[in-house]
Formats: structure tokens, C-alpha cells, sequence
């Protein structure tokens, strides 16, 4: 098992000397648990990269002793680059903190359209690839374009892990009200909805920058994964 967010969404200021969508640094902290069992903490940041219009997203798991015994401290770093008011993925790197036979590294040539990994295997990959990671941040894009539309569309994504490329699309089910340890707040919910016996949900705040204050991923109606938003 790994700590993941499986995939997510945004109202962002824009910057006046770009006119891509200026993404805001973060730093969010969650409670994470698996099938009811509390797993520990989760936190993740965004910071501007070293070039105009790039940015480097961290997540960092902090497990509980148990769990941290058997799964280590999973680490997520993607980078990437936002063109045309899309996420351009760049570098994506997983450190499982268990031995460097877990690890691995993925270097996206999106011109080229393909992708390398840490053993220099090269790979073909869709126009709408997104590292694992990134695409959370793809998603949340593509949300600030259905912002006040009358119908909203779906998104479709290729995500890139070190074996696979699996295919997901994304839509706006519901606005709801939640309570988490964070507060209330009023939420757009976007779920997974290509897969009929797999789903994720995500509530997106847009007080919180249009990042998610909860997250689930469910197999079968039940839900294995689950996090929520801390207090600050």
C-alpha cells in the first residue's frame, strides 16, 4: 500500500506578468486512515519552481509506529510546468523510505511524447499524460474552466506510474456542505467516474485555494482511504 491521493481540484489569482493561472503556495495537512484504521498524517506543500510558471509538489506521509513499521514513509515530489492553462509534467520521483528497489523516478519529455525512468527504459505515453502526483493539480485546473458553467464537462487523464498507464475521467457530481477538523466548508465534489466498481470522491473547497478538504477512494461502494483536512 502506498500513501496516495489518487486524483483532484482551484479559483487561482492570475499572476500580471503571466498569463498562465498563478498557483498559490500550500501547505495542508491530513488525516489519513485505511478501511476505518488511522494511518497517520499526510502533508503537502506547492512552491514555485526554479522557472517561470513551474512549481514543485511534495507529499510527505507520516505514518503511525505500526504502520510505519511495515510501509516506511512514502515520499511523492512532482514537477512540472503550467502552459496554455494546463499542468506539463516534468520530473516525478517516489521515495518509499523501505529500500531503493521500491523506488523510482519518471523524466516526461511531453515534446517527444514519452517518458524515462530511472533505468533509462523509455516509453511512449498520451498527449494527456500527468505523473500520479501532478495530476491532482491537472484536475484542479481543468476545474477553474467549469467554474459557473451551465453544463461542465469531464476531464480524461493518462496517469503515468513506473509499470502502467492507466486512463481516468473526472466530472462534478454534487455541492455539498461537509464538516471536517478543518471547519465547515461549502464544496464542489469531483469523482472518478470511469470505472464501475472504483471510484474516487473529492470535495474541493473553494476557500481553500480549490484544494481538497476531503478525500475518499472506494472499491465496491465501500471506502478504503480516506482523508480529511487538519486544523491549521
Amino acid at each position: 500500500m502506498r500513501f496516495l491521493i489518487p486524483a483532484l481540484l482551484l479559483c487561482l489569482p492570475l499572476a500580471a506578468v503571466s498569463a498562465e493561472p498563478k498557483l498559490p503556495e500550500l501547505r495542508l495537512n491530513y488525516s489519513a486512515s485505511w478501511s476505518g484504521f488511522g494511518l497517520g498524517e499526510i502533508v503537502i506543500t506547492l512552491k514555485p519552481g526554479a522557472e517561470p510558471d513551474c512549481y514543485r509538489y511534495e507529499s510527505q506521509s507520516n505514518p503511525v509506529g505500526m504502520v510505519r513499521m511495515f510501509y516506511g514513509r512514502p515520499h511523492e515530489i512532482s514537477e512540472f510546468c503550467v502552459s496554455g492553462g494546463k499542468v506539463v509534467p516534468k520530473r516525478f520521483v517516489f521515495i518509499s523510505s523501505k529500500g531503493e528497489s521500491k523506488d523510482f523516478s519518471l523524466a516526461f519529455d511531453t515534446g517527444a511524447a514519452t517518458v524515462t525512468d530511472q533505468k533509462s527504459r523509455v516509453r511512449e505515453i498520451p498527449a494527456n499524460a500527468q505523473d500520479r502526483f501532478a495530476i491532482q493539480q491537472a484536475v484542479r485546473l481543468w476545474l477553474l474552466g467549469q467554474v459557473g458553467a451551465k453544463e461542465p464537462g469531464t476531464a480524461e487523464f493518462a496517469q503515468v506510474d513506473d509499470r502502467s498507464i492507466r486512463h481516468y475521467r473526472f466530472a462534478i457530481t454534487a455541492y455539498e456542505k461537509i464538516e471536517v477538523p478543518a471547519g465547515k466548508f461549502e464544496t464542489i465534489l469531483v469523482q472518478r467516474i470511469d470505472h464501475p466498481k472504483r471510484t474516487s470522491k473529492f470535495w474541493i473547497a473553494p476557500t481553500r485555494d480549490y484544494m481538497p478538504v476531503k478525500v475518499e477512494t472506494l472499491k465496491d461502494g465501500k471506502v478504503d482511504l480516506r482523508m480529511v483536512l487538519r486544523a491549521d
